[in-house]
């Protein structure tokens, strides 16, 4: 018998067998391996999870609430901070901690929200000049959880930045306008040739509308680069031209999508497609109402007011479009240059009018002030007047006295009274009318009123209550000539 052949006909068989075993010992914990990475991939697929500039982000349970449809409500409170927002509850420049409402704030911009409303504003803070802008949601705010929440477009446009859902990931991924600017800045000079974009605060916010304001250097005669000297235009995020780089300066509107472009120091606009909207005609322009597409425009220091096709709403003769807000503290103005959406104050050789937002004149431009002033000092309850938003009404000066317009054009009140005020109690105003000595709150002043001849515009032997003495005035049939009171008030 060959007895070495049979030794290693087993030892290979073993080998064999120690083989086959190896490999499906392989393939088990292969599947294994495939396996648990599976259900760990599955399991984190279930959790939601928030990356910022491309890192995972803790967060608290309720930022985010997604319903059925995959709508992303988004808790504004909780996402402020993540953004790099501090966030107050109630209204901006409004000392109540009112919790229908509430605002967010960086060093460059505040962004308001109100629930049931589906509208966000915004402010530059650094701009005491600007008016508010308005931004429409595509659903109102929300109170969940105790908290207002908002779509996740809308805390897009408040924060400033882009925010997707990966929903085989199951995760959220914000990403800031810093990190945007940051990845932008290096695109444009190392891959498209310019000296950079622009990093104004409102022209780095075009990247969110997948646009560039870039700058190139300017060159003298011999091709030689001037420091410091550029020329502006826009492109799209892969370079395509929009606007050529041949401005002395360029800014974005966002709540416009448009840009305000400036050469050889006149100002035009243009379109995000690169349109001419209004010509570069004007020393200055600014938004006086973006829902209406209403332009402020200024030439030869002497201002109008133009539509979004440049046609003229209030001719460019007047030498102020406005009222100073600072004068009425405690006014809830949110655009100086338009007044319940419709009339627009115009000055001319110190002599005031309204137009309405059609260029109709409402008020002819005789009257002396818009608005009553109390005074600056703290030791008086008198608020400062202009509007008041119950009757839309707005107070007029002429001659010394005062009177009230609604904000159609008709007098609420002639131009017969000392002083027409606010007095604010528990956050409540009340409205008064005084003549001498004697006064009358405005509910009671329309009462009597209407009382007298069915209407509040032409009051006739009005009853004015003083107080706290409770007399009584009495003012003889008046007069109401454009608004003003030619007869005499007489005391019984």
């Amino acid at each position: 018998m060959n007895l070495i052949g049979q030794e290693y006909e087993e030892k290979d068989e073993k080998v064999k067998k120690i083989v086959k075993i190896s490999i499906i010992v392989a393939v088990i914990a292969l599947f294994i391996v495939l396996g648990v990475y599976m259900y760990i991939y599955y399991m984190d697929s279930q959790t939601l999870k928030l990356s910022v500039d491309g890192q995972i982000t803790p967060m608290s349970d309720d930022l985010f609430i997604i319903d059925e449809s995959g709508s992303i409500y988004v808790s504004i409170q909780d996402f402020a901070k993540i953004a790099g927002y501090e966030y107050y509850q109630g209204e901006y420049n409004k000392f109540t901690e009112d919790s229908s409402k509430c605002y967010i704030a960086n060093k460059n911009e505040i962004a308001g929200f109100e629930l049931g409303s589906n509208k966000l504003y915004k402010l530059d803070p650094n701009d005491t000049s600007a008016n508010y802008e308005w931004y429409d949601l595509k659903e109102p705010v929300r109170l969940l959880n105790n908290k207002l929440y908002v779509l996740s477009d809308g805390i897009k446009t408040a924060c400033n930045v882009r925010f997707d859902y990966n929903t085989e990931r199951n995760r959220i991924q914000v990403t800031t306008l810093s990190r945007l600017v940051s990845y932008y800045q290096e695109k444009a000079v190392n891959e498209y040739g310019y000296a950079g974009i622009d990093t104004t605060y409102a022209n780095e916010k075009a990247i969110l509308y997948n646009m560039l304001v870039i700058r190139k250097a300017e060159t003298d005669s011999t091709g030689k680069v001037i420091k410091d000297k550029y020329k502006y235009g826009v492109v799209t995020l892969d370079n395509k031209n929009i606007i050529g780089t041949k401005y002395d300066n360029i800014e974005f509107i966002e709540v416009m999508q448009e840009f305000f472009v400036t050469s050889s120091e006149k100002v035009g606009i243009l379109s995000s497609e690169g349109a001419q909207k209004i010509d570069l005609n004007y020393d200055e322009i600014k938004l006086l109402d973006n829902e209406l597409r209403l332009y402020y425009v200024s030439n030869n220091d002497m201002k109008g007011v133009l539509d979004r096709n440049g046609k003229r709403i209030v001719y460019i003769e007047y030498n102020q479009i406005g009222v100073d807000t600072t004068l009425f503290p405690s006014n809830d103005i949110t655009n100086n240059m338009l007044l319940f959406d419709n009339c627009i104050p115009v000055m001319k050789n110190e002599k005031w009018g309204l137009f309405d937002k059609n260029g109709n004149q409402l008020l002819d431009t005789v009257y002396d002030s818009l608005g009553y002033v109390a005074g600056t000092k703290k030791d008086t309850a008198e608020n400062n007047l202009l509007i008041i938003p119950e009757i839309e009404g707005i107070v007029v000066g002429l001659g010394g006295k005062y009177g009230i317009i609604n904000s159609t054009g008709q007098f609420i009140a002639p131009c017969s009274f000392d002083k027409i005020y606010s007095i604010t109690n528990l956050g409540k105003d009340t409205y008064y009318l005084t003549y001498g000595t004697q006064t009358i709150t405005l509910e009671e002043y329309q009462e009597l009123s209407a009382g007298q001849n069915g209407t509040t515009t032409q009051p006739i032997q009005n009853q004015i209550t003083t107080q706290p003495d409770q007399n009584q005035v009495t003012a003889g049939n008046t007069v109401v000539q454009n608004g003003v009171n030619t007869n005499t008030v007489v005391t019984e």
